[in-house]
């Protein structure tokens, strides 16, 4: 693989602090790319002893200990790795496959799966027996684990069977794979109908597609359901698929789309004893982009008139979206039964369920919110593992 590289020393390039001023660099080529490298960002890459703290691998020095005119003054591949020397006296051998993935020129061997948008019930319904999983790294199995979180970031969701019917188990799920995160109904919550309900979920109400708590600054990542009774008609589950909600959009109505990404939209949770605002809309992408999420629940948003803003567009768009997230079959649904944990994308799954009748059964789920950090670390952490071994 590293055969194909080839370097060379930069003609430079300028220093905006004294342009007159030219920073010899280096250029690597790979194929038929080529890139100049700056010399302080090669310089950041060292891990020679004394440049970072061995356990931690965090830098021991800081911008301003490095020299604005830092330059590269002689390089030569040997084997995966280049050989760097600088003008302030510093050698670095510093690995080629790193650089090769963080130029994007390789891929993450450690990332996870990219999306993978549905539009009609998957073939094959992403069931993960807890088992594979287990309360520890040590009782897992690996391979286990990595078809787990393959199946959720290709798909949004999965729901693990066989776990504990015991309150408190969605606590103990949650922070196996990461960290709870708080929010306004505590660290873990009941749904149930309530005789005052704080939010329409501890109502007996049929529930359309939706995202939870849009109305944070950064609304929660994953949402895990835990079921702990399901004995009451009715009450069954739904999902659907955000980013191919997004897609199908895009492509039927690329002016209501934009509507969607552009217009400014506050959500509002307000029980005059609890109060979260905040403002988003109801497609996210980032600036090259690419779809970071969905906000939709139109029991809480409301569009900011705004100059040059066409609420008629936005009114238009919500209504395709309703009616594409809650048409049947763009969704699949299913009955959790005691001891399954729903596990989904707050950002990408919407999820809902049909009404159920309170007097005739007892439903009983316990829910929380982790971060997508969490999955992310164990998913690289596995792979790392499986490639050790």
């Amino acid at each position: 693989m590293f055969g194909d590289i080839a370097l060379r020393q930069s003609d430079g390039m300028t220093l905006l602090e004294t342009p007159a001023v030219r920073l010899r660099g280096l250029v690597l080529e790979y194929g038929d790319r080529e890139i100049e490298l700056h010399p302080q960002w090669l310089r950041e890459r060292s891990t020679e002893p004394g440049q970072i703290e061995a356990t931690n691998r965090q830098r021991l020095y800081t911008p301003i200990d490095v020299a604005a005119d830092l330059a590269v003054v002689d390089a030569r591949v040997d084997g995966d790795a280049i050989v760097v020397a600088f003008t302030d006296g510093h050698r670095a051998r510093i690995a080629l496959a790193p650089i090769l993935r963080d130029l994007g020129w390789v891929r993450d061997p450690e990332a996870p799966p990219e999306p993978e948008p549905w539009t009609t019930p998957l073939v094959d319904f992403p069931y993960v027996d807890w088992a594979g999983i287990g309360w520890s790294d040590d009782e897992a199995d690996l391979d286990a684990v990595i078809a787990f979180l393959d199946a959720f970031y290709r798909h949004g969701y999965v729901v693990f069977r066989n776990t504990p019917v015991d309150e408190g188990t969605v606590a103990r799920i949650a922070n196996r794979i990461g960290y709870i995160s708080g929010q306004n109904f505590g660290w873990v919550f009941d749904v149930r109908a309530e005789p005052s309900p704080t939010d329409l979920a501890y109502t007996a109400i049929e529930l359309l597609a939706h995202t939870d708590e849009p109305y944070r600054k950064e609304p929660p990542g994953i949402q895990l359901l835990h079921c702990l009774a399901n004995e009451a008609p009715g009450g069954d589950s739904t999902l659907v698929d955000g980013l191919a909600a997004a897609l199908a959009l895009q492509a039927e109505a690329p002016d209501l789309f934009l509507a969607a990404v552009e217009t400014e939209v506050e959500f509002r949770y307000d029980m005059g004893s609890d109060t979260v605002v905040n403002t988003g809309h109801l497609l996210e992408y980032g600036r090259h982009g690419r779809y970071r999420g969905i906000r939709f629940n139109t029991k809480l948003d409301t569009p900011l008139p705004r100059p040059g803003t066409d609420l008629g567009a936005w009114y238009a768009a919500r209504r395709w979206l309703a009616r594409w997230l809650n048409d049947p079959t763009h969704q699949v649904t299913f009955r959790l039964e005691p001891g399954d944990v729903m596990f989904m994308d707050n950002h990408r799954a919407l999820h809902g369920r049909t009404s159920f009748d309170p007097t005739r059964g007892r439903r009983h789920l316990q829910g929380c919110y982790i971060e997508h950090n969490g999955p992310d670390t164990m998913y690289r952490l596995a792979v790392r593992r499986r490639a050790e071994q």
